[in-house]
């Protein structure tokens, strides 16, 4: 039995489905289908983070501070996946006809190209790294791994923090829930 799993990240500290709610439109990555409580706001967004027409996990994303609120996802165990270099960006968040697939920045028209979402250029010589808040350790598969270098997966950590205490969290986390939960039911 697959383990569901909801890293509820509030950190501040692809491609974009957008949908009205997460129950109907990827509740297959909430413990029970059901999403937590989300905020109200215009600037708010939920999207089912889809590459390749695939949704992978899910993000609740606030527009107007450019961070994810939290992801979800399922982790079904230690993958040992690679990672990317480069990252994607969500054409929908930007473009209201953009398509649903993670694209690379290039892919939106730049008059409205990070009005709505975070850009590599908002990182660079920042002193902050992209955190991932579906980390690409737990992905399910390589394809999901890739799915997690969004920007609107990415929150700013500083270096130290990412690289090295954010990561003993991630493996941490993955052992427990890999001798703890796998197999067993919710």
């Amino acid at each position: 039995m697959l383990l569901h799993v909801l890293m509820l990240s509030l950190l501040s500290g692809g491609s974009a489905r957008i949908v009205r709610d997460f129950e109907s439109g990827c509740g297959q990555f909430f413990a029970n289908g059901r999403s937590p409580t989300r905020f109200p706001g215009l600037q708010y967004r939920q999207i089912c983070q889809m590459r390749k027409d695939v949704d992978y996990y899910a993000t609740f994303y606030d527009t107007e501070n450019k961070i994810p609120v939290y992801s979800a996802y399922k982790f079904e165990g230690i993958m040992h996946c690679k990672r990317r270099a480069s990252w994607y960006i969500e054409p929908q968040i930007d473009d209201n006809n953009g398509r649903p697939n993670m694209a690379s920045e290039g892919s939106v028209d730049i008059q409205v190209r990070g009005d709505r979402q975070a850009l590599n250029r908002d990182y660079y010589r920042s002193g902050y790294h992209k955190g991932h808040l579906a980390p690409v350790y737990l992905a399910n598969s390589q394809s999901c791994a890739y799915a997690t270098f969004t920007l609107t997966n990415a929150a700013p950590q500083a270096d130290y923090f990412n690289r090295v205490l954010w990561w003993d969290v991630e493996k941490s986390m993955a052992q427990y829930l890999e001798w703890g939960c796998i197999g067993k039911p919710l």
